[in-house]
């Protein structure tokens, strides 16, 4: 009796094959030379967040303003803090001719605040920039 059940056994495993074997569908059995390893197209590519006007920008997600905003951080802020958050802000084309020297964080010194914003440019602090080597 066990060497019929053994017989029927192994009769219906072979006759089942696709079913136990990787890369075998019912309708046919396909060689291992043809199974195609499954194409790695690599992580999904992430959005990054883009910020609004009055929105946080900077810090430590890097987050980038609208196209037309500038991200202006906290006077001083280039300097002390590394990933320091700023605030998006619609920066106009015109400003005032008022000589209010500020020094830009990238080491420039520009007439007033508005024209330290306009190019981009947080202010480190209030005056002309110090001349290295002076």
């Amino acid at each position: 009796m066990r060497l019929a059940v053994l017989a029927f056994s192994l009769t219906f495993l072979t006759g089942c094959a696709w079913f136990l074997e990787p890369g075998v569908v019912p309708d046919r059995v396909v060689p291992p030379d043809e199974v195609q390893a499954p194409v790695d197209a690599g992580p999904a590519p992430v959005e990054k967040p883009i910020a609004l006007e009055g929105s946080m920008c900077g810090g430590i997600a890097a987050i980038q303003c609208a196209e037309g905003l500038t991200c202006i951080y906290e006077d001083g802020a280039c300097h002390a803090i590394a990933d320091a958050a700023g605030t998006c802000k619609l920066v106009g084309p015109m400003c005032t001719k008022e000589y209010r020297p500020v020094c830009g964080c990238d080491g420039k010194t520009y007439g007033n605040r508005c024209e330290a914003y306009a190019a981009g440019v947080s202010v480190a602090l209030m005056g002309e920039c110090e001349v290295k080597g002076s």
